[in-house]
């Protein structure tokens, strides 16, 4: 059994975004919801796609952001960090069992070697772990999920992950012990699927929809998982890119949402 230790570093602030509570409490979910499959196409103010952000003071260990004073590797031109889009708490909430995790390499792969993504339980097991490596694709946003054959999430347990870009082969390192990187840290937690979770998500039909019910509930993971698979595939959409604006802006992430969001992994060792 490997274990990760972890150092927990003050709890960040809770984000709270009280017009936003009070939408969701006084707007009644859609029984019907209309697809959006034009670029001309807006949501309506009811149906705004807003991120409740209430997890009532249970921030995490971690840290977003990696590499904040100089560029990814400190070779590129864009002086930006890695990021992990999740909220500052470090937390980010998932009905799902093989949830996807969402970052911002700011990079072209030519800076840096190759990524690793590792997945641990709160009592410090190893439950997974992949080598990725990148295409010419990058820069841009990124998504990386658990495949169905690791153990699935249990409900209400956390899980710590580590998201790391490696500078050089870690294998031929000047100090193989500890190679040149930057990496990003964060928690998430899986949820229940709650009778009225599963109400709302029952009477709507599209996958944006879908979103806004997850949105207005906390559940951060699945909210940003389908409006990024909707955004990559229609980048001409401005009602999507609306809706992805209006996530990152929630968690104040905005810089990021012009970003591409680019196909980029294929995992090459586990």
């Amino acid at each position: 059994m490997t274990r990760i230790p972890i150092s927990p570093p003050p709890i960040k602030r809770v984000v709270a975004i009280a017009s936003v509570v009070v939408g969701c409490l006084v707007s009644p979910i859609p029984t019907q919801s209309q697809p959006i499959n034009s670029a001309s196409n807006t949501p309506s103010l009811q149906d705004m796609l807003e991120f409740n952000l209430d997890l009532s003071g249970r921030g995490r260990p971690g840290d977003r952001t990696g590499g904040a004073s100089r560029s990814l590797c400190g070779a590129g031109k864009t002086g930006e960090p890695l990021f992990a889009l999740i909220p500052d708490t470090n937390l980010g909430l998932t009905v799902e069992e093989h949830p996807t995790f969402w970052f911002y390499i700011p990079d072209g792969a030519n800076k840096f070697h190759s990524m690793k993504f590792a997945l641990w339980s709160d009592q410090g097991e190893k439950l997974y772990e992949t080598t990725y490596r990148v295409t010419n694709t990058l820069p841009g946003v990124i998504s990386i999920s658990l495949p169905p054959t690791t153990p699935a999430l249990k409900e209400n347990q956390y899980y710590n992950w580590i998201f790391t870009v490696y500078c050089e082969d870690p294998q031929r390192a000047t100090v193989t012990t500890d190679p040149k990187r930057v990496r990003v840290r964060g928690s998430i937690q899986r949820v229940p699927l709650t009778a009225e979770l599963k109400q709302g998500l029952n009477s709507v039909v599209t996958p944006r929809d879908r979103a806004v019910i997850f949105a207005r509930n906390g559940i951060w993971f699945d909210s940003i998982t389908l409006i990024g698979n909707l955004r990559r595939t229609q980048t001409a959409n401005r009602a999507l890119a609306a809706d992805w604006t209006n996530l990152l802006e929630d968690i104040e992430l905005e810089a990021i949402a012009s970003q591409p969001i680019t196909e980029c992994c294929s995992a090459s060792a586990k």
